[in-house]
C-alpha cells in the first residue's frame, strides 16, 4: 500500500555547465525531470511510501530513468518498458541577469505519451492508497493520455483515495481554453488543488490577491484544501516566493522566503509535495503552507529537479532567522 501515487511522464533534462549557451555547448549535464516523478522523488525522500506510474523506452536511456526513480526511493514496479520508443528531452540553458534562462523541448511521441485507458490496473495500484496524484501536464500530452487521466482519478474515487492536481499549465502543449475545458471536470474530483497564482489566472480567469485566488478557486471546484504559490523574478538569478493554503473557510499564510535560484526547475512540484507530505503526516494548514513554501525555497538552492533535503532541514528553514554556518 502506498501513501501516494503518481502517473505522468518522466523526462532527460539537459543543460551546458556554467550558464554556456545551447547553441555553443560541448557537453551536456543530465538530470531527470518530469513534475509527477518529481513528486514521487520528493515524497520518497521524505520517508513516505511513493510509486509512480508511466512508460519509458525499452533501451538504456528508459533504464536509466527507472534506476533513478529506485534511487530516490519510489517504488518503480508500475513503470513499463516500451520496446522500440523514446524518451522526451527538455534541453535548459540557464542564464544570468539579463539573459534569461530558456527551455527546448523534444517530447512528441514519447513512450509516456501513449499511455491509454486499461493499461494498469488501477484497483490493484490504488488499493490502499491515500493520495493519487497527476496533473495538468499529464492530460495535455495525448488524447489516450487526457482518457487515462480521467479514469485514473475516477478509480482513486472509487478506490477511497484523496486526489491531488496541480494546474501545471504549460502553453507549448496546448492553449489556454483547451486546457480549462478539460482540467475542470478533473479539478473538479480533486480534494487537494495546488496552482501558481499566473497559472490561474491565465487558464481559470481568477485574478487578485493570493488570498482572493484561492477563495475563487475553492468557489469554482470546491477542492477541500487549495494552495496558490506566488513567485517574484527579482533577477534570473534571485526570486521570492510565498504561499497561501485555503482550508475550512480560512486562509493561512507562509512567510516569504527570498532565494538564490542555483537551479529553479522542479520548485513547483516541491511546494506541491511539502503541501502533500503535511497533510500526510496529519500537520495542520498552517504548518502544510510553511512547511511546502520552505520545501519549494530549498528547492531552488541546488541543480536538479528533485529536493534531496530531510524534513529537519525544512523545519530549520522554516524556522531560520539568518544564515550562519551550522556546525
Amino acid at each position: 500500500m502506498y501513501d501516494i501515487v503518481t502517473i505522468g511522464e518522466g523526462m532527460l533534462r539537459l543543460s551546458p555547465p556554467l550558464h554556456e549557451r545551447l547553441r555553443r555547448a560541448r557537453t551536456l549535464d543530465l538530470h531527470i525531470c518530469g513534475a509527477q516523478g518529481n513528486v514521487a522523488c520528493n515524497l520518497a525522500r521524505l520517508g513516505l511510501r511513493s510509486a509512480f506510474v508511466s512508460k519509458v523506452p525499452d533501451n538504456a536511456l528508459g533504464l536509466l530513468m527507472r534506476d533513478y526513480y529506485m534511487s530516490c526511493g519510489v517504488d518503480a514496479a508500475h513503470i513499463r518498458l516500451v520496446p522500440d520508443s523514446r524518451v522526451g528531452i527538455n534541453f535548459i540553458e540557464f542564464g544570468a541577469t539579463p539573459r534569461a534562462s530558456a527551455s527546448v523541448y523534444d517530447r512528441r511521441d514519447s513512450a509516456a505519451s501513449t499511455i491509454a485507458p486499461g493499461d494498469f490496473n488501477w484497483d490493484e495500484i490504488l488499493a490502499g492508497c491515500r493520495v493519487a496524484y497527476t496533473d495538468g501536464i499529464f492530460p495535455a500530452l495525448s488524447e489516450s493520455c487526457r482518457a487515462t487521466a480521467a479514469e485514473f482519478v475516477a478509480a482513486a474515487k472509487r478506490c477511497g483515495c484523496l486526489v491531488g492536481f496541480d494546474v501545471n499549465y504549460r502553453e507549448h502543449l496546448w492553449p489556454a481554453e483547451s486546457a480549462a475545458a478539460v482540467l475542470s471536470p478533473l479539478i473538479a474530483q480533486a480534494d487537494i488543488l495546488i496552482a501558481t497564482r499566473g497559472d490561474a489566472r491565465t487558464v481559470f480567469g481568477c485574478d487578485g490577491a493570493v488570498e482572493q485566488v484561492a477563495r475563487q478557486l475553492h468557489e469554482r471546484f470546491g477542492c477541500r484544501t487549495i494552495c496558490v504559490v506566488q513567485g517574484e523574478v527579482l533577477s534570473v538569478l534571485w526570486g521570492a516566493i510565498e504561499a497561501v493554503v485555503w482550508q475550512g473557510g480560512q486562509v493561512y499564510r507562509s512567510r516569504r522566503h527570498e532565494v538564490d535560484a542555483i537551479d529553479r526547475f522542479g520548485a513547483g512540484d516541491a511546494l506541491g509535495s511539502g503541501l502533500m507530505y503535511s497533510l500526510l503526516t496529519g500537520k495542520d494548514a498552517q504548518y502544510a503552507v510553511d512547511f511546502a513554501a520552505a520545501l519549494c525555497a530549498l528547492d531552488f538552492t541546488a541543480p536538479g529537479d528533485v529536493a534531496h533535503v530531510t524534513v529537519a532541514e525544512v523545519e530549520a528553514v522554516m524556522r531560520a532567522s539568518g544564515f550562519h554556518v551550522r556546525r
